[in-house]
């Protein structure tokens, strides 16, 4: 088994920004997402990587994620989870349709500003190599199949960070993220936005 980096991270250290909640959810319901991510902030969430060579992955990552990898030295994959904490607070919501949704989509928020700090984590780890880090992506996104989650999860110990693949490979907790990021001195990080994937149910067009 290949050397794991593990992570536990209190959400209220990755508080997404106020501001932008706002403009997300409304001013008008400013203080009912305030209630909920006093709640969802109280989770301790958990995130690992792992590095591998470019050649030991097996990964058939389609044509567009494909080329961020063609000058990969090594892979860092990664994975994080709000956990089972993040299902009981969301369902604690459920017979209150508007808190029910404020809380799925704060949780969705912490659950990127976890993929976004296991990223730093990465980022750092390259920075002793001189290495430089593409963007993330995740099976199911930009014409990577979902069904590589297998493989992807496969690096890792079963269960890692509590998460677990469905036969269909989606995660379960669900307010969880997975990807993989390709590292080498010649790799750039790429600004881009939708045009560049052809994926029409993105969650996270309205991010880019």
């Amino acid at each position: 088994m290949k050397e794991m980096f593990e992570y536990k991270v209190s959400l209220s250290s990755i508080m997404p920004d106020k501001g932008e909640i706002a403009q997300k959810v409304g001013h008008d319901f400013v203080e009912e997402a305030d209630k909920v991510l006093m709640r969802l902030s109280s989770i301790e969430a958990k995130g690992a990587f792992i590095i591998i060579d470019p050649s030991e992955s097996g990964f058939h990552y389609g044509a567009k994620v494909k080329s961020a990898f063609s000058k990969a030295e090594r892979v860092a994959l990664f994975v994080a989870s709000l956990g089972e904490t993040s299902k009981r607070i969301i369902n604690f919501y459920r017979e209150d349709p508007l808190a029910y949704y404020m809380a799925d989509f704060l949780a969705s928020e912490f659950a990127e500003a976890m993929a976004g700090y296991m990223y730093g984590r990465i980022k750092e780890y390259a920075l002793n190599f001189d290495w430089g880090c593409s963007n993330r992506y995740s099976p199911g996104y930009c014409g990577w199949s979902v069904k590589e989650q297998g493989i992807l999860f496969g690096f890792f110990p079963k269960n890692s960070c509590g998460v677990r693949l469905s036969e269909s490979f989606l995660m379960d907790p669900v307010k969880s993220v997975s990807g993989a990021i390709a590292l080498g001195r010649e790799v750039r990080y790429q600004e881009y936005g939708c045009k560049m994937c052809e994926e029409k149910n993105c969650l996270y067009k309205s991010k880019l």
